[in-house]
């Protein structure tokens, strides 16, 4: 494109090393950890290409290598370019269920790859010159995505456009059996695993039926022989918050009940998937009280407090390489005990 000096290429490869590099294998890893694998595919394999793109071209740089003996490799790199776009192109039909941000991003970068590909084969600089226009709108659009993540959850709702999920998941009906079933509890950690994903919180009675069903499977693990041998009376929580909805309506009353629980029954609290990759964000209260946290602005999910003694995080780390495999399969279900007049007065809708 000619915007800048042909030696600041070098600068270049050194970013795409560490930020576009280093940084993104980092960022998957996370992400993965979190349990999202499709964000988990995209930062590592675009992290793992720029780091070999920044190799090949110290390499091709270097004096003393083969590859500065002016040997193009024009057929492989135009193949190797359009492998890339294939990538891309079956990452933006994946896009198709997620939000018109990242089908836009991974729709420029496709085009990307396919224009790279053929000015590298045909030797044509006018097709390169417009690869790079589209390398910098795909450029532009991702920095936009990332900005308006971070201050969509800092305000806790779509503050910018373009990030609601196009798709709504299945209605499931919020009843205390049904929620029931989506708690697994693991014993050695003391950590309860919420699998919320995919939720629709639409009235109060999914607020109260979410509650109900929470607080049953706390009871039914406090009362296991193993927590009543350890003096357990509290646990540790995690909860996957991809895809669930929560309407404006009732947010308030929600987020109201969410720490009204963590007041009473959590050690700690961790809240995933917050984010752009699936998950619509609602405007919940201002929590205030013990042990939470107020603010001048609205509270999201990820304000809620994570409360507990020194080995807490250790215990969550310890729950979160095991959640994976309990997800694939629930606990049976268990009568609730009864509960005592004070619980039932934590929250009243």
């Amino acid at each position: 494109m000619g915007w800048v000096e042909e030696d600041f290429e070098y600068v270049v490869a050194v970013f795409a090393l560490a930020l576009g590099g280093f940084g993104q294998v980092l960022v998957g890893i996370f992400e993965i950890i979190k349990g999202s694998s499709f964000s988990f595919a995209v930062f590592e394999c675009y992290g793992l290409f720029w780091i070999t793109f920044a190799l090949l071209f110290l390499e091709k740089k270097d004096l003393n290598s083969k590859y500065s003996e002016g040997l193009e490799y024009t057929n492989g790199y135009s193949l190797y370019l359009a492998q890339w776009g294939i990538l891309s192109s079956c990452f933006w039909v994946v896009t198709w269920r997620k939000n018109i941000a990242l089908i836009t991003i991974f729709g420029l970068l496709s085009m990307t790859f396919y224009l790279l590909a053929i000015a590298k084969g045909t030797g044509s600089e006018n097709v390169k010159t417009a690869a790079g226009y589209f390398g910098f709108f795909t450029a532009v659009g991702a920095f936009y995505t990332g900005v308006a993540e971070l201050i969509n959850e800092e305000y806790g709702r779509h503050v910018l456009p373009g990030l609601r999920p196009l798709h709504t998941p299945q209605r499931v009906v919020i009843t205390k059996d049904a929620v029931r079933k989506l708690i697994n509890y693991d014993e050695r950690s003391n950590t309860i695993w919420l699998q919320f994903r995919g939720l629709q919180i639409r009235s109060l009675d999914d607020v109260r039926g979410i509650r109900e069903g929470v607080v049953a499977a706390i009871e039914d693990a406090i009362n296991t022989l193993h927590a009543k041998k350890h003096n357990y009376t509290k646990v540790h929580v995690v909860a996957d918050y991809e895809q669930t909805f929560i309407s404006d309506e009732v947010a308030q009353e929600y987020w109201r009940m969410a720490s009204s629980l963590e007041k009473h029954y959590y050690l700690s609290a961790t809240r995933f998937h917050i984010s752009s990759f699936g998950t619509q964000t609602s405007v919940p209260a201002v929590v205030g009280g013990p042990g939470s946290v107020a603010c001048s602005g609205a509270a999201t999910p990820m304000n809620l407090s994570l409360r507990g003694h020194a080995h807490a995080q250790q215990a969550h780390a310890e729950a979160l390489l095991r959640a994976t495999g309990a997800l694939a399969s629930n606990m049976p279900e268990e009568t609730a005990p009864p509960q005592s007049e004070d619980k039932e007065e934590v929250y009243a809708a």
